[in-house]
């Protein structure tokens, strides 16, 4: 429960005054007024529900929705005698701006709870039953946004919108999606990092048909659920074996090392068989980060030139990550 600070005491008579301001100019439609009072009425810890609701009302009447809204989630918090009219309120507040997941998350999880008696039980059933099928046309409507959104951000080449609207996407189903991810992830235009967001997408929604991946001009065909997660790469896996004797000596210099991998995987993946040489990548990544102590690359021994050619698509792989993703 949060903890709050109040003001010491209320006399009865200055508790009457200022309830009967606020309430006056709450019924007079004077909400900024009575916001006022109602205010200073909960900092003198006056919070009987209908001091809450005349608040949130005015809230809402003031273009405050966001406020309403956390002030109810915080007396839902706080589990008082008056939990389940909060939580009623509360539906009926995210009902009537359309926000019809909410009303269905918040109802759903309170109809489950054993201690919900009649007659709230069947005023929140019924408020379920209604918001049903407004749920699926919110869902509609916001993919067909989210869609409409994500074309026009590959149209104008947003790299950053792009990244965006598929994060959003995390956690949503994406059938709707999937014809545009194939064709994104075919599409030579589209930035490497944007690619492998979606693949990973994919993957997390076990997508079990064969997609076509370009990268850098050559070709992969793969299953999402079936072909290992970027950590779990046979390859990653292979070289972190190969640097752990680093992570023991000096873990900064591994952390170094591993964000190099890292991000290179992000731009890369999942065509990474030309790191399949174990120790020329291990020598290109010790330079690399040793060179970036001392301001200077120093290459040497027999495979310098093979190092060099891989040093140098290290370093670009991590201007086309931060190109994307700040960290």
């Amino acid at each position: 429960m949060k903890e709050r600070e109040h003001k010491i005491v209320l006399f009865p008579k200055e508790k009457e005054r200022l309830e009967k301001q606020a309430f006056q100019s709450f019924h007079n439609h004077q909400y900024k007024e009575a916001l006022t009072f109602l205010n200073e009425l909960i900092d003198y810890g006056v919070e009987d529900i209908d001091v809450i609701v005349a608040k949130v009302t005015c809230l809402i009447e003031l273009g405050r929705q966001i406020e309403a809204e956390y002030l109810l989630e915080d007396q839902i918090d706080q589990q008082t005698k008056d939990y389940y009219s909060y939580i009623n309120i509360y539906a009926t507040v995210l009902f009537q701006a359309h926000k019809h997941k909410r009303v269905d998350e918040l109802l759903a999880e309170a109809l489950t709870e054993a201690k919900l008696e009649n007659p709230m039980r069947s005023q929140l059933e019924k408020l379920y039953e209604v918001n049903q099928p407004l749920v699926s046309e919110e869902v509609d409507k916001e993919t067909s946004i989210t869609k409409r959104e994500l074309v026009s951000a590959l149209e104008s080449k947003d790299v950053n919108a792009q990244w965006h609207l598929i994060n959003h996407l995390q956690g949503q189903p994406i059938t709707p999606y999937i014809s545009l991810f194939e064709h994104m992830l075919a599409d030579a235009s589209v930035h490497p990092v944007i690619k492998t967001v979606v693949l990973n997408l994919l993957q997390a929604n076990q997508f079990e048909q064969v997609v076509s991946i370009e990268k850098f001009g050559h070709f992969k065909e793969i299953k999402p659920k079936r072909y290992p997660y970027m950590n779990d790469h046979p390859i990653k896996k292979q070289l972190l074996s190969e640097l752990s004797d680093i992570e023991q000596k000096d873990p900064t210099f591994f952390r170094m090392v591993n964000q190099l991998i890292d991000r290179y995987f992000y731009v890369h993946y999942p065509m990474v068989e030309h790191l399949e040489d174990i120790a020329l990548v291990k020598a290109a990544l010790l330079a690399l980060v040793e060179g970036s102590f001392k301001e200077t690359i120093d290459v040497s021994g027999e495979r310098k030139a093979d190092i060099e050619v891989t040093i140098n698509r290290f370093i670009e792989a991590e201007q086309l990550y931060f190109s994307v993703i700040e960290e």
